[in-house]
């Protein structure tokens, strides 16, 4: 076996790590509403993301890994890039789990691609600007940039509906000034449903990312075994969806209590979060269809910052967490970019040597 195919062999299973920490680090992003309300125990919660996720990433198709395997041109992508573009994606990821800060995979691995591009065709003595596929890229962050926007319209409008048709009162304060709890019975059960679509739609999203990274490494090195970048094997998509389902099942309790309990100065209510998760659900399930690749955190954390208002007010919204998921934001994809950069540049100096 030569040195590339065994390069080839170790960005593939990279490229599962990748989907491995992807459903650790976002297990948040559908388990923390109904874990802090406590709709369902922990355990109970994660485990079926887990299995959800699986069933998304398998069931829904391909159309995200396709726009994913054509950032990049087909005659630039080389394994160095590849490689490059997940050891910058992992990293960034892992680094944000440590310190509890809900980032998007999804901005990590495309910043990453636009950085590993850009590099290897500028080292490369080629034109800089031709190392990525512009129209595509275009694409894709107008879909990054607008999710979180609709998401908080979305999860303000749905929340302040399910309030207005569920008569739920989260909050009613007693003569003495103390407070009682009263939940739905039937809200508590459609805040797992919501919960449960985040899951199934985060898998068919998040899922697909990885699926097209492997479906380049297989076009780029395998090619001679019949594999293409506009096919995604079977094989590939079961394993991107084991590996994210079984990330998911481990957990991520450093992002869960950001989302969970540092968004809202209030507790989540039944209400607020099906009407975060349900919006959430949906404009995941539209892209994936459509094949943009957005932010399941970045959806959500909007929705349920959006659906804080209607259910307790602005002045409910914790400043501080909105400034550190914003800033995360925008620190995420040049980051991710440099990341790629510098690992490429080492990468290929290794390479040639």
């Amino acid at each position: 076996m030569d040195i590339e195919t065994i390069v080839a062999i170790f960005a593939i299973i990279l490229a599962l790590g990748f989907d491995f920490v992807n459903g650790f680090h976002d297990t948040a992003n559908a388990v923390a509403t109904i874990i802090y309300t406590k709709s369902l125990k922990p355990m109970v919660a994660i485990v079926m993301s887990g299995c959800l996720n699986f069933l998304g990433a398998l069931l829904v198709g391909t159309a995200v890994a396709k726009v994913i395997t054509k950032i990049i041109p087909a005659d630039a992508v080389t394994l160095p890039v590849v490689v490059a573009v997940l050891i910058a994606a992992v990293l960034w990821n892992l680094i944000t789990w440590w310190y509890g800060i809900p980032v998007s995979s999804s901005h990590c691995l495309i910043a990453s691609l636009f950085g590993a591009g850009l590099t290897a065709a500028g080292m490369s003595g080629k034109d800089v600007m031709g190392g990525v596929d512009w129209h595509e890229l275009w694409k894709v962050i107008t879909a990054l940039f607008l999710s979180p926007i609709v998401g908080f319209g979305a999860g303000a409008l749905l929340t302040w509906v399910t309030l207005k048709l569920s008569g739920e009162k989260e909050r009613v304060k007693n003569a003495d000034g103390s407070k009682n709890e009263k939940h739905s019975s039937i809200m508590r059960w459609l805040h797992i449903l919501a919960s449960a679509s985040v899951s199934f739609s985060h898998g068919s999203n998040d899922g697909q990312k990885t699926m097209g990274i492997v479906t380049l490494i297989l076009a780029t090195h395998f090619a001679q075994y019949g594999y293409k970048a506009d096919v995604v094997p079977f094989w590939v998509m079961a394993a991107a969806a084991s590996a994210m389902a079984l990330g998911t099942v481990i957990g991520g309790w450093r992002v869960i209590r950001t989302v969970g309990t540092k968004i809202s100065r209030e507790r989540l209510s039944h209400s607020q979060g099906f009407g975060a998760s349900m919006s959430t659900a949906l404009i995941i399930l539209a892209a994936s269809h459509i094949g943009a690749p957005i932010s399941t955190t970045h959806t959500l954390s909007s929705a349920v910052a959006g659906g804080t208002i209607p259910a307790y007010g602005a002045k409910s919204l914790n400043p501080q967490t909105l400034k550190l998921l914003a800033t995360a934001w925008i620190l995420t994809i040049p980051i991710a970019a440099i990341l790629a950069a510098v690992s490429y540049a080492l990468l290929r100096i290794i390479w040639h040597a």
